[in-house]
């Protein structure tokens, strides 16, 4: 039996029943984005929920601010960023779930088609204390300029563009005739710092960049293989910055930047000293560790971890203290303590506590929990933790510190541990006083923009 397929009725049949498929599938689709909507809503609140309970829904830094009568609820801006969930939707408006996770990339911000998103320092509660600079990142002072750390951008990307922008503005208020050493001074070879120098080159303007460590700057000093990177950025006249995986380490962004100075030429001076600067006239004095430089404008882009918090105690200026960590592997079957539960801290403390080393590693936390660092951190903290590869004391402080002891207190009242070596993580002390003697002012920012004329 021949059995034949009838295309043509099967073409009739489609024709006659396509409008009515064609509605139940538009209708089911509808449904099923509803409910796939609604149940990402659901954990977005319950993100928002145990954010506010462990009381981690204050930003520390940059952070974006949703204008909810602009937000369209289109997801854009959650869709972008590199760090995860920051940004999710409840209520058909994009929020901010873990705000201490946010570190300023400013994808969201780009990505918003109705520009509802703007990148603000502080809270309404909590202010920050930034310099006063222009969307070109010029102070008060004319000729005279901040970028990166220094101004409150420590992300490299946002450091690097802002060094660019700086260095483009001030080569292009560079007067001829004008008699001085160079056209501009850069002090800081961090990712603000080569950004600028870059720019300068790429423009054919002479400059001088002097660095009081070894190019890198504060990268220089991060701990080995900490990841540095999480996002490329755009060199001045050498491109994006390519690398094989997304996460990059300092020692992978050092080479990188090793090869960025042979191929470009770029020239810094190292081991020099930032002292002072002085405005005469249409120049500027920049006093140094190997003398007075001259030049038409400066460029502030040093970072701020030369100036670590101290804790203000007798004995803090033993060898055994630290405020920063490099090389994890020199400590090994020691007595540790780490101060401070922000991100540096729990990261040393992550590293001394591997157990091939053999240290006693013990977290002294000046609050009752962690509230200054990202989940991440916080939930490789507490594992290390329960597998006892370290010790957490919350609600502690250092009282004093000897030789080989330290004497802590908490909710146990005044106790002595024996002690090899305390690394402080207080954060860095921004150096206010020293940019307000040079004439640039300090204004305190409650949720407002960085870059206001």
């Amino acid at each position: 039996m021949k059995i034949g397929i009838d295309i043509p009725w099967i073409l009739d049949w489609i024709s006659d029943h396509l409008t009515s498929v064609g509605v139940f599938c538009f209708v089911m689709f509808g449904l099923w984005q509803v409910t796939r909507k609604s149940k990402q809503a659901s954990v977005a609140q319950k993100i928002l929920d145990e954010t506010i309970e462990k009381k981690m829904n204050e930003p520390f830094t940059l952070h974006p601010e949703v204008d909810p009568e602009l937000c369209l609820g289109c997801g854009a801006c959650t869709e972008v960023c590199p760090e995860g969930d920051i940004l999710k939707l409840i209520d058909h408006k994009a929020v901010l779930v873990t705000p201490t996770s946010c570190v300023g990339h400013g994808e969201c911000e780009a990505a918003c088609p109705n520009h509802a998103i703007s990148l603000v320092f502080g809270t309404k509660t909590r202010g920050m204390d930034i310099p006063r600079i222009t969307t070109d990142y010029e102070t008060n002072v004319k000729g005279l300029y901040i970028a990166g750390e220094l101004g409150g951008m420590g992300l490299i990307r946002n450091a690097v563009k802002q060094g660019h922008l700086a260095a483009k503005h001030a080569l292009s208020q560079v007067k001829p005739g004008v008699k001085a050493d160079t056209n501009l001074l850069i002090v800081g070879a961090g990712p603000a710092g080569l950004s600028a120098a870059l720019t300068a080159i790429a423009v054919k303007k002479n400059y001088i960049c002097i660095e009081q460590n070894s190019i890198g700057g504060t990268v220089y000093n991060f701990p080995r293989q900490k990841v540095v990177m999480t996002y490329p950025a755009d060199l001045p006249g050498v491109g994006k910055m390519k690398f094989p995986r997304n996460e990059v380490s300092k020692e992978e962004l050092l080479e990188y930047w090793s090869g960025v100075r042979s191929r470009t030429g770029l020239k810094v001076k190292e081991k020099v000293a930032f002292q002072g600067v002085e405005q005469k006239g249409d120049i500027f004095e920049v006093k140094t560790s190997a003398g007075i430089i001259t030049a038409q404008k400066v460029i502030l882009a040093m970072g701020v971890r030369g100036s670590p918090r101290k804790l203000g105690l007798p004995n803090e200026d033993l060898p055994k203290v630290a405020y920063n960590l490099i090389d994890p592997e020199q400590y090994i079957g020691k007595s540790i303590a780490v101060v401070g539960g922000g991100n540096a801290g729990l990261e040393a403390a992550q590293a001394l506590g591997n157990p091939k080393f053999k240290n006693h590693v013990m977290i002294l936390v000046r609050g009752p929990e962690f509230d200054r660092c990202n989940a991440e951190n916080k939930r490789i903290t507490l594992e290390m933790e329960q597998k006892g590869h370290l010790k957490i004391r919350y609600s502690t402080t250092v009282k004093a510190i000897e030789r080989d002891k330290i004497q802590i207190s908490g909710p146990k009242g005044d106790e002595v541990l024996k002690n090899d070596f305390l690394f402080v993580f207080a954060g860095a002390e921004m150096p206010h006083k020293f940019l307000m003697s040079l004439g640039i002012a300090i204004d305190k920012k409650f949720g407002e923009a960085l870059r206001k004329s």
